[in-house]
Parts: structure tokens; sequence; C-alpha cells
């Protein structure tokens, strides 16, 4: 992703993030990233071109809080754990704003579906990254592991938005939803 793109869309999920769908508009976003009048829209022609531009780069970011500059977890539990903990951690605190975007774009296309396929897409690449590093750290049902964690992370996230906890130790309550499921620890045949 070139440079101008990428600081338009950190631009638009800061917007998302902090006002909401009602302040994501072209100009919005070309004042919000410090550019001239027409930046975005020369990338983005239409707001279902940046929502899509957004849901491209919220994914890239969202990797990033879980897997931290070297783009790796460790495949163990252990791993695992630390990585969605890292996650929720960040998703609560320096990237809220990415966080807040994202709810609110999920509610948009709850409500457009014409954003489905795209946000689809987004989940799939998400879902076979995360598939495949849970297999490698010993689930015994992946796919079933994937759609349980997925959904504890999401409502933990949620959940701690709206009520933060004081103490929150988010990989070690992830870790013990991993030892309920049983992991090996090690890849399983």
């Amino acid at each position: 992703m070139n440079d101008r793109r990428t600081l338009l869309l950190d631009a638009a999920l800061e917007l998302v993030g902090t006002q909401g769908m009602r302040g994501l508009t072209h100009r919005a976003v070309d004042a919000a990233a410090g550019l001239p009048p027409g930046s975005t829209s020369n990338h983005f022609r239409t707001r279902e071109a940046l929502l899509l531009g957004i849901v491209e780069r919220f994914i890239v970011r969202e990797r990033a809080m879980a897997t931290g500059p070297r783009d790796e977890v460790d495949p163990t539990p252990e791993g695992v754990a630390a990585a969605l903990g890292r996650f929720v951690d960040r998703a609560l605190g320096p990237d809220r704003m990415v966080t807040l975007a994202r709810y609110a774009i999920l509610v948009e296309t709850a409500q457009h579906p014409e954003l489905r396929e795209g946000m689809a897409a987004g989940a799939d690449r998400v879902d076979t990254w995360t598939l495949d590093l849970i297999t490698r750290a010993g689930s015994r049902s992946p796919d079933r592991d994937l759609g349980l964690l997925a959904n504890y992370v999401t409502g933990l996230v949620l959940h701690e938005l709206a009520l933060p906890s004081p103490d929150l130790d988010a990989a070690a309550r992830i870790r013990r939803v991993i030892d309920t499921l049983g992991w090996t620890g090690r890849a399983t045949s």
C-alpha cells in the first residue's frame, strides 16, 4: 500500500473511531490526513470504495496488534494466548480508535449488504491465518476452536470497551479458554 493511501486510510479509521460513520466524508478524511482537498476521492471514488479500503486497513492493523512488529506468533497455546492477549490490550488501549471503527463498520455492513462481500473477504484472510496458527498450536478441533476463540475475544473487547476491568489479564483469560478446549501444545494429525 502506498504511503498516501495508508495515511488516508489511517485518518479515515481515526475519524470513524472518534466520530462514527457520520464523520466519514472524503473532505473530512482529506483534512484529517492533512492533505489537499480531493486527495481521498483520487484514491477512493465512492464511499463504498473508501469503506472497503478501511476494512483492508483495519485488518492489517489488527493483525499487527496481535503479532507485533515481527509479524509472527509462537505456534503454541502460550504463544496464541499471548498474541490474542496483546491484541485485546492494544484494542482497548493504543489502538482503541481502530477497534471502535471496526465495530462501527460492522454495524454499517449489517445495514448495507453491498459491503458484506468485501468484509467477508477480509474475514476469510484472517480466519485462514488464524486457523493455520491454532492448528500448529495443537488444537484438536481447529474449525470449532477458531469460532469459539474469535467470538470470545470479540466479546471480551466489546465488554471491556463499555465496562473496563481495572485488572484485566486478557492473555490469562484466553489461556484458560484454550486449556478448556484441550489443546495438546503441538499439532495433531
